[in-house]
């Protein structure tokens, strides 16, 4: 599978976790302090919190829950600063940041009634960074560690937009975690039409039918261009996509199994999901034809349509209207939610940024031979 040249090259400076873990800690600041309203001072000494007696508020549930919401960033941090400082080292950096966010979170989470500070919750965000920093070591002496660092490299492009691109692709399986939300679409189920609702033809319901088929078929085409521009070759396109979505096929059954009533198990696929995939695929050979410049310039045209097609779209994601067809509460739902529908409205602005570096880069090189 790789050629002995490959397998002598040095280890390369992976900008992944420093990217992942940036990323990271913006959605857990989000999570923590969502929904930034009703800011006020109510009297309270500002890290009180660290005093209250312990558990002044225990739930088995929350505890769990934030262990293990820090452990991906103690992972990541653990990798970054593995890479300049001792291991030693780079476990107390990695668990101290780790600390220190959570510890953030908790102190301004005083000047918010809607949330509550706590010791509880500072210790385990703690305890989930320690954690995830204890574990690169141990996933590196598995038999398995290296063929997936070298089958990176194998099939994916390097260099820093391509570790940036990675860390692109794990913030949109953030943005398709929510089970409410069609896969591979950008609109929310309609429950209903809003009133007023004047729609530009004499059908409501056909209009918004073809909102949503039209959204779902420009996101997968923009994300397969993404995709397409990532690996090294074609002959990787079709089975990385293909693997892609199965993911988040799976991902949506496990977390609708997991969050949804039995009734609505299956809100996030519908015939017009389904019409769109299917014209998706069918487009792909047409696709996959074009040279990278190419597609970098029509996933830029795509991204302008899904914000042509959300703003006419009617209706909005909203956690109180959604909370029947949760098993959650309305506190676990929000948080859940506000993470989910910050990282699709991250996704647009970072991979038009991710087209026009790529542009950009060609520009200069093709400039660079040419004068």
């Amino acid at each position: 599978m790789f050629t002995i040249s490959y397998l002598a090259r040095p280890p390369k400076h992976s900008r992944v976790p420093r990217f992942f873990a940036l990323g990271f800690a913006i959605l857990l600041l989000w999570a923590g302090l969502f929904p930034f309203t009703g800011w006020r001072d109510n009297g309270t000494p500002l890290w009180a919190f660290l005093s209250y007696h312990w558990p002044y508020y225990f739930s088995r549930f929350d505890f769990g829950l934030n262990i293990v919401a820090f452990i991906p960033l103690g992972i990541a941090c653990r990798q970054d600063f593995r890479q300049r400082h001792h291991a030693v080292a780079a476990w107390i950096i990695s668990a101290g940041l780790c600390a220190l966010l959570s510890f953030t979170i908790e102190s301004v989470q005083m000047f918010l009634p809607g949330r509550n500070a706590s010791n509880v919750d500072l210790l385990a965000n703690s305890l989930g960074g320690m954690l995830g920093a204890l574990i690169p070591p141990v996933f590196r002496r598995l038999p398995f560690s290296l063929e997936i660092r070298r089958w990176r490299y194998h099939v994916f492009a390097e260099g820093l937009l391509a570790d940036y691109a990675l860390v692109l692709g794990v913030i949109w399986f953030i943005a398709q975690s929510d089970p409410a939300m069609p896969m591979f679409g950008i609109v929310v189920k309609p429950q209903g039409l809003p009133q007023p609702f004047e729609s530009p033809i004499s059908d409501p319901g056909l209009f918004l039918r073809i909102l949503e088929v039209s959204g779902s078929l420009v996101h997968f085409l923009c994300v397969s261009i993404f995709v397409a521009m990532l690996v090294r070759s074609n002959r990787y396109f079709y089975p990385i996509l293909l693997t892609l979505s199965l993911l988040t096929l799976l991902m949506k059954l496990a977390l609708a199994g997991l969050l949804l009533t039995p009734g609505y198990l299956f809100s996030w696929l519908n015939l017009n999901i389904a019409l769109a995939q299917c014209l998706g695929w069918l487009m792909l050979p047409l696709l996959i034809r074009f040279k990278r410049v190419y597609l970098a310039l029509g996933g830029l045209v795509l991204i302008l349509l899904e914000q042509v097609i959300s703003y006419h779209w009617p209706l909005t994601a909203n956690p109180v209207a959604m909370l029947h067809i949760f098993k959650w509460s309305l506190g676990h739902l929000q948080n859940f939610t506000a993470v989910a529908n910050l990282a699709a409205d991250l996704w647009p602005c970072l991979v038009v940024f991710y087209f026009l570096a790529f542009l950009l880069f060609k520009y200069q090189k093709r400039s660079k031979y040419t004068f």
